[in-house]
């Protein structure tokens, strides 16, 4: 009898860890940082167009990354060369699929518009939070649509997570971010993103890029 009382308590407190396991794995987040709009149509997702500097990253910088080959990439290495755009990502994420939408949907108009860069004598830096594996997952989900076979930008990797804890934009895995730097290593621009989707759009960065060649 004791054996059998044991046994259901036992079941009942798998199934109770199961259920809770489940329900935080599907939990929509709250609202702050990092959050997911329960009712966005990623189909159509949109960045803001109006956008202003909301983080000083003073002290924090400089910076250093590793290509997906290995390679050191400084941000000193463009300093009287070309501007940089460095765009962070939120890296691998608790929700299916681990690379979010909008990180994909970022990176692929990145790729698409990297001509618009290019004329304004810019370099775009993606970063991805995490080790390797995961920014190749991010390249693949990228390329997995066909529109992107091949990104013109480097995807740079931040393992363990360094440069992220050096600016303090940490979250689940990152807060999506965007730094304007110019010729000189100057940041003239600093974004850090309240949720998911909030990031400057195409047409914001081309806005603030124009300013750089037009103080």
């Amino acid at each position: 009898m004791k054996n059998a009382i044991a046994v259901i308590l036992l079941s009942v407190v798998f199934a109770g860890v199961g259920t809770v396991a489940v329900l935080w794995w599907l939990e929509t987040p709250k609202a702050g940082h990092g959050s997911y709009p329960s009712n966005y149509n990623y189909g159509s997702l949109d960045f803001k167009d109006d956008v202003a500097t909301n983080f000083d990253p003073a002290g924090k910088l400089p910076l250093e990354f590793r290509d997906r080959d290995g390679r050191a990439v400084r941000l000193a290495d463009y300093r009287g060369k070309k501007n940089v755009a460095l765009i962070v990502m939120r890296g691998i994420t608790r929700f299916p699929g681990g690379v979010c939408v909008p990180c994909s949907t970022q990176t692929s108009r990145l790729a698409a518009n990297y001509a618009e860069f290019t004329r304004r004598d810019t370099e775009v830096l993606v970063v991805f939070p995490g080790p390797k594996t995961d920014a190749d997952k991010l390249v693949a989900q990228v390329q997995a649509d066909g529109a992107t076979p091949a990104l013109p930008f480097p995807v740079l990797i931040d393992d363990g997570y360094k440069a992220i804890h050096q600016l303090g934009i940490e979250d689940d895995a990152a807060k999506p971010s965007t730094f304007l730097l110019d010729k000189t290593g100057q940041v003239r621009f600093a974004y850090v993103g309240e949720t998911s989707t909030d990031r400057p759009s195409m047409k914001a960065l081309y806005q603030q890029l124009d300013a750089l060649a037009n103080p």
